[in-house]
C-alpha cells in the first residue's frame, strides 16, 4: 500500500511539472492579449479605445473592405501596426503587430525571448512556417479566421509579436 502511495505522488508530481514547463497549454481567449506602452490590448479592443488611451496615430491607411461594408483601416504607433475592419460606425481590431518597443504578451513573452520561452508559457501546439510562429483558438465557422497570437522569429529568438481577432475570410 506504501509502494502505492509513492508511486501515486510520484505520478502526480511528474504530471504538474509536465503542466508548469507548459507542454500541454492551450490557447484561451485571456491569452489573446497584448500590452503596448502601458495599456492592455485583447481582440475586443476597438480604435477608439486604442486611440482614447495611445493618442492619435502617427500614420494612417485606409483602403475598401473587401470583406466588409466600409474601409478597412491602418493605425500605426511608433513599431505597433493596427489592422482594423469595419463594423458599422466601430473600427473593430483585427490584427496588431508589434515590431518594437515595450510590447509584452499577456504571459510575458517579450522581444528576445526563445521558442523554449514561448513553448513554456503556451506549450507546443502550435504551427511553424519558417520565421512565423502562431498560436490560434478554433474559429467559429468555416467562414471565419480563427483569433490567434503569433511570433515572429529571427534566429529562434522573439523580433515581432502579433494577435489577430476572429474575422471573415476573404
Amino acid at each position: 500500500m506504501k509502494k502505492l502511495a509513492i508511486f501515486c505522488l510520484i505520478a502526480a508530481l511528474t504530471v504538474s511539472l509536465f503542466a508548469c514547463a507548459g507542454g500541454g497549454a492551450k490557447l484561451t481567449e485571456d491569452d489573446l492579449a497584448l500590452r503596448v506602452d502601458g495599456f492592455n490590448v485583447n481582440v475586443n479592443t476597438t480604435m477608439d479605445d486604442v486611440r482614447a488611451a495611445l493618442g492619435e496615430a502617427e500614420e494612417y491607411a485606409e483602403a475598401i473592405s473587401c470583406v466588409y461594408e466600409g474601409m478597412d483601416k491602418t493605425f500605426t504607433y511608433g513599431d505597433t501596426t493596427f489592422y482594423t475592419y469595419p463594423d458599422g460606425e466601430t473600427d473593430r481590431l483585427m490584427e496588431i503587430c508589434c515590431a518594437g518597443g515595450d510590447a509584452a504578451t499577456a504571459k510575458g513573452i517579450t522581444f528576445g525571448a526563445s521558442v523554449a520561452e514561448i513553448e513554456a508559457a503556451y506549450g507546443k501546439n502550435y504551427m511553424r512556417s519558417g520565421k512565423l510562429l502562431t498560436y490560434a483558438l478554433p474559429a467559429s465557422g468555416k467562414d471565419m479566421e480563427p483569433a490567434s497570437l503569433y511570433f515572429v522569429l529571427e534566429n529562434d529568438c522573439v523580433a515581432e509579436i502579433g494577435m489577430t481577432a476572429e474575422h471573415r475570410a476573404e
